[in-house]
Parts: C-alpha cells; sequence; structure tokens
C-alpha cells in the first residue's frame, strides 16, 4: 500500500513532465510562428533561435489583460545589422511581435 506522500510526490512528478512536455510544444510553436513572421517582413531570424524570457501579464489590442509567454529573438533587416525582438504568444496563439530596430514596431495579432 502507498502512503499519501508517495502519492502526492508521485503526481507532483506526473504534473511536472506534463508541463515540461507542454512548454517544449509551445517553444516549437513560437519559433515556427517567429520564422512566418520573418518571412512575411523580409528579415532574417539570427542563429534560428528563441529564448523563452518570462511569464507576464499583457494588455493586448482589446486592452484585456492576458497571461502570456514572452520569448526574445534577434533578427537581421539590412544584412549587416543586429536588433533584439520580442514575441508574445497567448496559448497557441500569437499575441504580438516587437521589433526593436532604428524604429520600434510592434505587430498586434
Amino acid at each position: 500500500m502507498y502512503s499519501i506522500y508517495e502519492l502526492i510526490v508521485f503526481f507532483i512528478i506526473v504534473l511536472g513532465i506534463i508541463y515540461w512536455w507542454k512548454s517544449r510544444d509551445n517553444h516549437t510553436f513560437a519559433l515556427q510562428s517567429v520564422r512566418r513572421y520573418c518571412e512575411k517582413r523580409n528579415i532574417q531570424l539570427l542563429d534560428e533561435t528563441l529564448v523563452f524570457q518570462s511569464f507576464i501579464f499583457a494588455t493586448l489590442a482589446n486592452n484585456k489583460k492576458y497571461f502570456c509567454r514572452k520569448y526574445i529573438f534577434d533578427f537581421c533587416a539590412s544584412g549587416t545589422d543586429r536588433h533584439r525582438g520580442e514575441l508574445l504568444m497567448r496559448g497557441d496563439a500569437l499575441a504580438r511581435v516587437v521589433l526593436e530596430g532604428e524604429e520600434l514596431e510592434i505587430t498586434e495579432f
């Protein structure tokens, strides 16, 4: 017979594995989204990397606050420069892309 503590530890481990699996899927989807965005804008995603930065509450276009995942990436617009970009994902949907180049560019979805 299992004790209550063993069952609690088991469920914590299972929840941790589920969280890790879902986070991996979210990162893959976010990377695909930023690749498509960069292709549409005719800019180059540098290093083909996207780094999770934090969870945040963001106010989006409809003036409501949402719990979002924030990712950062580097991009190149002219071939010789390097700029920082930011991607917000709300669930499995792209919420906002911010490009910090010579001019700040914000695209809401």
